[in-house]
């Protein structure tokens, strides 16, 4: 038997405040500036996509909220068959010397019926956006 694939955990910190990272990763037009449109982040159960401009789209569910500290909604390319439901979820919490710990969690591979190929690839797209999403909290190394 194979062993499951590891969820793909990307953390960071940063001098922003955990309220500037919450924001950078819930508002709409802060997302735009590090990696996608998304719709604006509602309640649990109500629909949250990424739409990517070239016809990619992500559509999901959110499925957890606490509000300045984490937000779970599911993924799923919304132009690939058959369809893989994974899970994503971005962690903040502050931190000792003033700043804030972002961390992404992308998992459900294995019960998503999906290939270690497809997880490896998403973790290479995801390593840039956290690049970026770094360089617009402040991180300069």
């Amino acid at each position: 038997m194979a062993e499951p694939l590891p969820p793909i955990v990307f953390t960071i910190e940063t001098p922003a405040s955990a309220v500037e990272a919450w924001a950078a990763v819930t508002q709409p037009e802060r997302i735009a500036e590090w990696f996608t449109d998304a719709s604006p982040l509602g309640k649990v159960g109500d629909p949250y996509r990424l739409d990517f401009g070239d016809g990619s789209l992500v559509e999901g569910v959110v499925r957890l909220v606490e509000p300045g500290q984490r937000f779970t909604h599911t993924w799923v390319w919304s132009d690939v068959e058959p369809s893989h439901e994974t899970l994503v979820t971005w962690s903040i919490e502050p931190i000792r010397e003033g700043g804030s710990r972002v961390t992404l969690t992308h998992g459900g591979w294995a019960e998503a019926g999906v290939d270690e190929a497809i997880r490896d690839d998403h973790e290479a797209y995801w390593s840039g956006y956290l690049d970026d999403l770094a360089g617009i909290l402040g991180v300069t190394d």
